[in-house]
């Protein structure tokens, strides 16, 4: 596994790596949910997983208006 600096770095925000485990646990998840579950505001939320596709970490599948 080739862990690089910018997922070590995205990682190391806790929000960020509470969304990872998140996703780990419960599987594809629309930006509102991830936001509702973790009590975040959604740009924040949006913000983070940019954070996390531009590392790598996760990916979004968009399907009409949802991601």
């Amino acid at each position: 596994m080739n862990v690089t600096y910018a997922t070590l770095s995205a990682l190391a925000e806790p929000t960020r790596f509470n969304i990872v485990e998140l996703l780990r646990d419960f599987g594809s998840m629309t930006v509102s949910e991830i936001a509702e579950r973790l009590k975040l505001r959604l740009p924040q939320t949006s913000k983070h997983l940019h954070v996390l596709a531009e590392a790598g970490i996760v990916s979004a599948k968009v399907d009409a208006n949802r991601r």
